[in-house]
């Protein structure tokens, strides 16, 4: 959202809680939800950007000292870009008309300055930073883009043959957001299956798939479930060695998901005359229930 200083309208009320306070999120959900952004150009006003951060004070203080780095460099950001998602971080960058030297150069006066203005044992929970303007890039919308998914596939594909651990690593998280990405478009087209009251992390897409009442979308359910596990344990769990032969096998699961989520895709598609064969039957079993 462009704005010029107009709060966020946001329903991640939680997002403006630290990462520890907003824990109930299961820690893959943030890959899976839309960030709320809004943006300022021209004149900022430090209000604006502290309305747009929630009206938190210490949050406010850490945007003064930004405006002031910028101010005493003769740097006048030329956007500021707030940016706020559930479990995670909110993020204030300042983009400038500089190189990328230049810009770590000030972000180093920035962070020194926050040091020593904001005492406290805990963060203040706003990742601040000042970026080169080249850098910048519009917000996206991955739900609206088909690819994504077939671009994470590649991804993972590329990861895996290049060799290394941390390659590997990043092979086995591909695979699982190339999964989520496809389930997720899939089970948006079953409409009746929108109404989600778990946000949109992996927990519910789990449950949309699950509410099929299908033996398909519960097997489905159960996969994707395994890939996020086994990609969690690639980004957190280091105390042993995450090996070729695991990517190799975090990549045949995904690409065996995306074999049997067409499959589900093709036997839920609907037609002028209703429902497909697939989802009468999970309709009826829900019936019985």
């Amino acid at each position: 959202m462009s704005g010029n200083g107009t709060p966020i309208p946001t329903p991640y009320a939680d997002a403006l809680l630290s990462p520890v306070r907003a824990g109930a999120w299961d820690r893959l959900g943030p890959m899976m939800r839309p960030l709320a952004r809004a943006e300022f150009t021209g004149t900022m006003k430090p209000r604006d950007i502290i309305n747009a951060l929630g009206g938190d004070e210490e949050r406010g203080r850490c945007v003064r000292v930004g405006l002031q780095v910028l101010e005493e460099a003769v740097r006048p950001p030329a956007r500021a870009v707030v940016t706020i998602g559930p479990g995670r971080w909110a993020s204030l960058d300042f983009y400038i008309d500089a190189d990328c030297r230049t810009c770590c150069e000030l972000d180093g006066i920035l962070q020194d300055g926050l040091a020593e203005r904001i005492t406290s044992v805990l963060p203040p929970g706003l990742s601040l930073g000042i970026r080169p303007l080249a850098e910048y890039v519009q917000a996206a919308t991955p739900e609206a883009d088909p690819g994504i998914a077939d671009r994470f596939r590649a991804c993972a594909r590329d990861m895996l043959h290049r060799g290394g651990e941390m390659n590997q690593r990043l092979s086995a998280v591909c695979a699982y957001l190339s999964a989520m990405y496809a389930a997720r478009a899939a089970v948006g087209r079953l409409g009746y299956l929108d109404q989600s009251l778990l946000e949109d992390g992996q927990e519910a897409l789990s449950w949309r798939l699950r509410r099929h009442r299908s033996v398909e979308g519960r097997a489905l359910a159960q996969r994707l479930e395994r890939l996020s596990h086994a990609a969690e344990g690639a980004l957190y769990e280091f105390s042993t060695h995450f090996s070729f032969e695991n990517a190799s096998y975090q990549f045949e699961l995904m690409r065996r998901f995306h074999d049997q989520l067409e499959q589900f895709r093709k036997a839920c598609r609907t037609d002028a005359d209703g429902w497909s064969d697939l989802t009468s039957r999970a309709a009826y079993a829900n019936g019985k229930r």
